[in-house]
């Protein structure tokens, strides 16, 4: 408001300069600077109707209706759709780390209920965003050693050039040891059986079954060998029992499918019962469909199963060494 002075003051000091004034009698003169009935956009006079207040600024409805609706600038439009694609972007690179988090904790949990097998699946999701935690890294090379996949376990630990002792570390390290030691006397035995050493050699495989226990494919070497021997043994029962027990441990491996079918070839020949020669013959039928997932397989198979068929149509049971004799094939089983 206005006092007589021209100056500029507020509502309780006009009042009070009023009161004086009036008390002196002196005439004092008042003006509003905002008008409450002007709209302070479009100047519009509304009379004695005072307007609603927007922003400090009276502002009549036509044009508070204007400033509600007024639309973003462009500038600030294509910023946030930057922003979206900004954040768009680094949702997607970082899309492994949120799955390869999801995949750990669900691992760990494994770990701690000794689900090796779901904790190792889990960890190779995890393995895909190189982990170096050491933690991480020790508990994936864990479960996979104890599933006995020893070059899984070689995967995780190549994640970190160094390690800081712990108790994790100890028992992971000790483990991996057994796990290299069993493996180069399972090398030792497989150039002893090839040198014609067989129970030498199913001797040295136990051994190293017995001290990596969680290898399924080091117990079915060692029973190969074992069945090795009863062949050269010529006991041809315990060469059927070993080869079937090694089909349950494995019974989606075409080579020991094929060595059941060998077997019962063997029984066969020495009995002349027909019912074995069906059985061998369907079991070696099933070993061809399995030997097809790879070029090795398939290449094996072919030699063993020649090897398989002469003993079926001959029922002559000859020895690898006579067989490459006659016929010059490279057969590595019985």
């Amino acid at each position: 408001m206005l006092a007589q002075e021209r100056s500029v003051i507020c509502q309780p000091c006009a009042e009070k300069t009023f009161q004086e004034a009036k008390a002196a009698g002196r005439e004092t003169k008042f003006a509003r600077i905002v008008d409450p009935t002007i709209c302070g956009m479009c100047k519009a006079d509304y009379g004695s109707s005072e307007l609603p207040l927007v922003g400090g600024v009276f502002v009549c409805g036509n044009c508070a209706k204007n400033l509600y609706e007024r639309p973003f600038p462009q500038w600030l439009k294509l910023s946030l759709a930057g922003l979206v694609l900004l954040l768009g972007a680094a949702l997607w690179r970082g899309l492994p780390y949120f799955k390869a988090g999801r995949h750990l904790v669900q691992a760990e949990r494994a770990m701690d209920r000794q689900d090796y097998s779901a904790a190792a699946t889990h960890f190779q999701e995890v393995l895909k965003v190189h982990p170096t935690s050491q933690k991480v890294v020790l508990l994936g090379a864990k479960a996979n050693l104890m599933i006995g996949d020893p070059a899984a376990a070689q995967a995780f630990l190549r994640q970190r050039q160094e390690f800081q002792s712990d108790d994790l570390f100890t028992e992971v390290s000790n483990f991996w040891k057994r796990a290299l030691d069993a493996n180069d006397k399972a090398t030792q035995a497989s150039k002893l059986a090839d040198s014609g050493q067989d129970e030498q050699a199913a001797k040295l495989m136990h051994e190293a079954s017995n001290e990596y226990p969680q290898s399924v494919d080091l117990a079915v070497a060692a029973m190969a060998m074992d069945g090795g021997v009863a062949f050269d043994r010529k006991d041809y029962d315990a060469f059927l029992r070993i080869s079937t027990a090694e089909l349950e441990k494995e019974p989606n491996n075409p080579a020991v499918v094929a060595s059941v079918s060998s077997a019962l070839a063997c029984k066969y020949a020495v009995t002349g019962d027909p019912a074995f020669r069906k059985q061998s013959e369907d079991t070696l039928a099933k070993a061809q469909v399995l030997a097809q997932r790879s070029a090795e397989e398939r290449s094996s198979f072919d030699s063993y199963s020649q090897r398989i068929r002469y003993r079926l149509a001959t029922r002559e049971i000859i020895d690898t060494k006579e067989y490459n004799r006659r016929f010059g094939k490279q057969e590595a089983k019985n």
